[in-house]
């Protein structure tokens, strides 16, 4: 599979954090920054890291940012800097263009500008850590914009012992499961668990206690699957 060439411009914790998690999945990652400290923290984290002005489009384009599958603004501290960076980077050609907003002010005047795929690192870390502290099964959340989510969920019991086919998740749920995580036996129950990612399920696999269902769809199917355990 071809690597990825993704740009980040800034370089916060949240960027730096998607820098280093993107390089460490392989892909060609470029970090982007004005604060020469903060490209140097990055450095052997990155393919590839420059401290440029991210508003001029010269100086983008150069850099190869209209040629990349995918850029991420998340310039978190500088709305000025966010929607000419955002500007810039649609007059140069760059598609995919993922960018962070942090108020409903930012996020209107992004879509304005024409960007589609907006994202709020707090609010979706709030939106997982409610669904786990309101449901003991939830493990895990992803919000793909409002209606859709990726939801990590520990199998209900009527659907252990059952096989993937017959669990039924997208014929009586419209869910569709991307992968299971098992836990791994252990000699001793006081030792600590680690999970192993059962791949592409197979209809077959049987469904045991403790596994964990990672779902897809729409928030309203995967609430009214969990609802029911």
């Amino acid at each position: 599979m071809r690597k990825k060439r993704i740009a980040v411009i800034g370089l916060g914790d949240f960027g730096i954090e998607l820098v280093k998690r993107l390089y460490e999945d392989g892909q060609e990652v470029t970090a982007i920054d004005q604060d020469k400290n903060k490209i140097d923290r990055i450095r052997e984290f990155s393919t590839y890291c420059v401290a440029i002005d991210s508003t001029d489009e010269s100086e983008l384009k150069e850099h190869g940012l209209d040629e990349m599958d995918a850029v991420v603004l998340a310039i978190g501290d500088n709305f000025e800097n966010l929607i000419v960076t955002a500007d810039a980077l649609k007059k140069i050609g760059a598609i995919n263009i993922f960018a962070r907003y942090q108020s409903d002010l930012n996020k209107r005047v992004l879509q304005m500008l024409g960007i589609e795929s907006l994202f709020n690192p707090e609010e979706q870390a709030a939106q997982s850590m409610a669904e786990q502290l309101a449901n003991s099964s939830v493990k895990g959340v992803t919000l793909l914009g409002q209606d859709y989510r990726i939801l990590e969920t520990v199998v209900p019991k009527h659907m252990q012992g059952k096989t993937v086919q017959g669990a039924k998740l997208r014929e009586d749920w419209n869910l569709n499961l991307i992968t299971v995580k098992r836990p791994k036996k252990t000699r001793r129950k006081s030792d600590r668990k680690d999970e192993e990612v059962l791949g592409i399920p197979s209809p077959n696999l049987v469904l045991s206690e403790g596994d964990i269902l990672v779902l897809f769809g729409k928030s309203e199917d995967l609430e009214q699957m969990i609802g029911k355990r």
